[in-house]
């Protein structure tokens, strides 16, 4: 193969601006080709100013990523924001061990000493543990029996529940499974908003107080309209609290802004998840899509689209503007008197008109399976397409859909609860864990 074919294939691999490259090795694997030839190739690659060398650190594609250090941050305080970034974003699991020190100083640009010092004073403030060569978070307080967390979700006037989203599904499941794992016992409390009362399952009513056998709450926001209220029962309450946050960050009432204690997980309302969409339609080559919402009222569809223009991604939106969410559309379709999917279906139809593209990304897998069904019912050749939320529906349908990082929300809501020590005296606003795309086939 001609290096200049080389330098095509590289070109076409996607790789987004300041990315590190693979090794010349390991690129020369992944082609099936001589060291050499892919030396040269990423030679000429640097000569043209496509990709940057930099001496100890590797290749880049475009302009080579710098730390941004301010001028009175030494270089720990720069290794504890990246550190603070990691955990905040679900990179570090707060239940399982660090990565080795090698890794870390790779992954932060800094020399193994350098890591293994800043993970040392951890250890020394009680927020680490350090065990032969690895490092852990501390356990914080003991768990015994008698302990328990509470967990506070929407329900009816009777203590029931209400459970009507797979992503809520997992939240309980992925919860009581940590919880389990970790003995730590748990109690399942409903909130009624109407009444603005707490109930437990047998319908009986519970006062939020300061129990000496708590250890702290998971409080759920999930379709709750008026969380000022919700959040003026924990008011005077002591210990650690760890938000479920279903709604645009800048909402969190000025009540609850930046208080010790209180830290809050968002894993669905951000740009971030459009972004990351975007960049794998980018690595895909799929090239320019319509963005399909029915929910385009809402801050959750457009911090999506939003992510994925800033991806890079060409986007043709084709939405409508008066529903906020999946909720409010089945209301309106109760109200019309009209089968929310066949509501959904005009609402598609409308929409499609305008339809040039037979790629699409949609606000959530119903839209997505919806649209598949409508290309079907017309004997049209299916379009490619990706969701949001990662349902049964994607599976069914096989379509690639963007899964929430529910999982690691659990895992450092949970931790934060019973080891409030990782978060020292840190007033942390906003987590934001990662999620990915997952593809079908």
């Amino acid at each position: 193969m001609l290096i200049e074919d080389v330098k095509k294939s590289i070109v076409e691999a996607g790789f987004r601006d300041g990315e590190k490259m693979p090794s010349v090795r390991k690129m020369a694997e992944r082609l099936g080709l001589s060291v050499n030839t892919v030396h040269g190739a990423y030679k000429l690659l640097a000569q043209e100013n496509v990709v940057q060398l930099v001496h100890g650190k590797g290749c880049f594609w475009g302009s080579a990523p710098t730390i941004e250090v301010k001028p009175e941050e030494s270089v720990y305080s720069v290794v504890e924001r990246l550190f603070q970034n990691d955990l905040d974003c679900g990179v570090l699991k707060a239940f399982d061990g660090l990565p080795s020190c090698k890794e870390l100083s790779s992954r932060y640009n800094v020399s193994p000493y350098i890591v293994k010092k800043f993970l040392m004073q951890k250890s020394a403030l009680g927020i680490l543990k350090h065990v032969g060569h690895r490092f852990f978070f501390s356990e914080g307080r003991p768990v015994e029996k008698s302990n328990y967390v509470l967990f506070i979700h929407r329900s009816d006037e009777f203590g029931h529940l209400k459970i009507e989203s797979e992503r809520e599904s997992d939240v309980f499941r992925i919860f009581a499974q940590i919880a389990a794992e970790q003995k730590i016992a748990v109690k399942f409390i409903g909130y009624h908003e109407a009444s603005n009362q707490f109930f437990l399952s047998n319908g009986d009513c519970y006062t939020i107080k300061n129990e000496s056998h708590c250890l702290g709450v998971f409080l759920s926001t999930w379709l709750v309209e008026d969380v000022s209220k919700l959040f003026a029962h924990f008011a005077s309450f002591k210990n650690p609290i760890s938000v479920w946050w279903e709604y645009a960050p800048d909402m969190v009432p000025v009540s609850a802004r930046n208080r010790k204690k209180w830290a809050f997980y968002n894993v669905a309302f951000g740009k971030e998840a459009g972004v990351i969409v975007g960049r794998y339609l980018k690595n895909k080559n799929v090239g320019k899509v319509h963005y399909l919402s029915p929910y385009h009222a809402s801050f959750w569809s457009k911090a999506r689209l939003q992510g994925l223009i800033e991806a890079g991604t060409e986007v043709v939106p084709l939405v409508d503007e008066r529903y906020t969410s999946p909720f409010d559309l089945k209301d309106a379709a109760e109200v019309a008197g009209i089968e929310s999917q066949k509501f959904l279906n005009n609402i598609l139809e409308s929409l499609l008109k305008k339809a040039t593209l037979d790629k699409f990304v949609c606000s959530n897998d119903w839209v997505a399976a919806s649209l598949i069904d409508f290309f079907r019912a017309k004997k049209m050749p299916t379009p490619y397409v990706v969701g949001f939320d990662d349902t049964i529906e994607s599976y069914r349908y096989v379509f690639d859909s963007f899964a929430f990082n529910v999982g690691t929300m659990v895992n450092e809501a949970i931790y934060h609860i019973v080891a409030p020590s990782i978060y020292a005296e840190q007033r942390r606003q906003m987590q934001t864990p990662l999620g990915r795309v997952v593809e079908k086939h």
